[in-house]
């Protein structure tokens, strides 16, 4: 039987529908399709000299187009702001947050933004020095991945300046921050550690310890504890941040793969890799436990049970062995470290107490419910630490009219801090449970205090890199009153503290109650 042959105006749809173009085209053909514009050169002319040879053919795993990324990071924008601004708002969380927590957040959203902003100089830095077009289009993308991370952590101080009970300590960190005895401790780990020296020992630190590593005990702990303490607004933010840490895992892996051919790799690799996991470990270790538990009234977890499952196990046993046939090996200062995970935080939390003046938030100390936590999960606990905090809330720590203030009181009972010089972490020998051996060495005229041979023999391999003066030192025979002021750590009414040792919003210390003591900054060195 014939059929009757189609009809015109079908044979013109045939035909239209035949030509028609593709209303959409998958990101990965893309991609490729972008390569083939790639450049070629013999030798890449970066400005960072590296004593790696980084492969010219290295991949980029995520294989990310700007459009395609720039689609990606609009939606989760969208759920970010749009909780924040509205349900949030609506529900008042801000002032749903346990006040303990709410101080907390000063801390962690300002160290976290200076770990983010140098992070672009590091990103930017990699992508510089990079020979492969692939691999450049990966750093490229962390570059902005970066902006945006900054851009948020700053966002969190800005609506706690704006919804929270609090604002000060959250709408001027920046100045604050400059007087802290512990923040050049994260100019160490996130500053030089991300964008000073050798590309290749900067990205080791950046994403293959940094992110791969402390991103999972830092953030992704970060969210439960505050959940757990009535904070709905970090997770909301920093699990938005933490979707962006594995293509910057990712990054750090393929750093590894352009250099493992290279002979000066076998030299060199691991060396750096301990370097860099002891920079950033001997910061984060002690801090972020004392952060967390110090400052939740709800607590999750002892902290070395966090620290053993995502550095130990996840980063240490399952991250690093797939780097194992590359010749990559686990840190000889882990099993350091491991032990410092038990005691260090309670070692730092002490210092951090003595020295309240010079912080940008409030702080009470540990009552009887935390007390009875902390000697459950760290048997000896209250023997070492628990008895002087008792001793100091009988001295009157939270009364400005006691004319107490614990600083003073290591000093005269012997417990001399210093501060290490290669961290730029305060310890105290005498006091320290964790492990602590005092070094003290003299070179060119000045003489340097360091905590263990780790941070030691950094200094000897690299002196020049360790120039900067610590808080003690820059500071000496200053009277205390002088440095909260130089340093702007007063509230609007230029006389009441920001930093307090305590939570209530009645019986604040002043400048003139710190004044009235007469405390001088000491220089420990001297004291040999």
């Amino acid at each position: 039987m014939q059929t009757a042959a189609p009809s015109g105006h079908k044979i013109m749809e045939n035909t239209k529908r035949a030509v028609r173009a593709p209303t959409s085209v998958d990101a990965q053909e893309v991609h490729r399709y972008l390569m083939d514009f790639k450049w070629e050169f013999e030798k890449n002319r970066t400005k960072y000299g590296t004593k790696y040879e980084m492969a010219n053919l290295t991949k980029e795993q995520f294989k990310l187009t700007a459009k395609e990324y720039a689609r990606m990071e609009a939606i989760k924008e969208e759920r970010q702001f749009g909780t924040l601004l509205d349900g949030l708002d609506r529900l008042d969380a801000a002032n749903r947050v346990h006040p303990r927590w709410a101080e907390v957040m000063k801390v962690f959203a300002n160290f976290l933004e200076c770990g983010e902003y140098n992070a672009i100089a590091g990103s930017a830095l990699l992508w510089d020095s990079a020979q492969s077009p692939e691999q450049k289009n990966g750093y490229l993308a962390q570059v902005i991945d970066e902006i945006r991370h900054a851009n948020q952590t700053a966002y969190v101080n800005h609506y706690f300046s704006k919804h929270g009970s609090d604002p000060a300590g959250h709408n001027n960190p920046r100045q604050l921050r400059t007087i802290g005895p512990a923040f050049r401790g994260i100019k160490r780990a996130f500053g030089d550690g991300f964008n000073a020296g050798d590309p290749v020992e900067c990205s080791i630190n950046l994403q293959l310890v940094a992110e791969a590593c402390y991103t999972n005990p830092l953030i992704v702990a970060l969210t439960e504890w505050a959940a757990t303490n009535g904070d709905e607004i970090t997770p909301t933010v920093f699990t938005s941040i933490q979707t962006d840490e594995m293509r910057h895992m990712a990054n750090g892996y393929q750093t590894i793969v352009s250099v493992i051919n290279d002979p000066k790799a076998k030299l060199h690799l691991n060396a750096d890799l301990n370097n860099a996991f002891w920079t950033q470990t001997k910061y984060f270790t002690p801090v972020l436990g004392y952060l967390f538990e110090y400052f939740s009234r709800y607590k999750v977890e002892a902290w070395y049970k966090t620290w053993n499952r995502w550095v130990y196990e996840d980063w240490a046993g399952i991250w690093l062995g797939r780097l194992g046939k590359y010749g990559v090996t686990s840190p000889p200062s882990l099993r350091e470290a491991k032990q410092d995970a038990v005691w260090s935080h309670h070692d730092v939390a002490i210092l951090a107490y003595a020295l309240w003046p010079l912080h940008h938030y409030r702080h009470d100390l540990p009552d009887e419910v935390d007390m009875a936590w902390f000697e459950e999960n760290y048997p000896g606990w209250y023997d070492r630490y628990g008895r002087i905090y008792d001793e100091w809330r009988k001295l009157g720590f939270q009364d400005p009219k006691s004319g107490f203030l614990p600083s003073v009181w290591l000093i005269e009972n012997g417990y001399i801090p210093y501060i290490d010089h290669v961290s730029g972490v305060p310890f105290c020998p005498k006091l320290a449970k964790g492990a602590c051996d005092l070094r003290i060495l003299e070179r060119n005229g000045r003489r340097y205090a360091f905590s263990d041979t780790y941070g030691e023999q950094q200094f000897l391999l690299e002196p020049e890199r360790y120039e900067a003066q610590d808080f003690l030192t820059q500071f000496e025979g200053w009277e205390l009153s002088q440095v909260i002021r130089a340093g702007g750590g007063l509230r609007s009414d230029g006389k009441t503290m920001i930093a307090q040792p305590h939570l209530r919003s009645d019986n604040m210390w002043t400048i003139d109650d710190i004044q009235r003591i007469g405390m001088k900054i000491p220089n420990p060195l001297k004291m040999h």
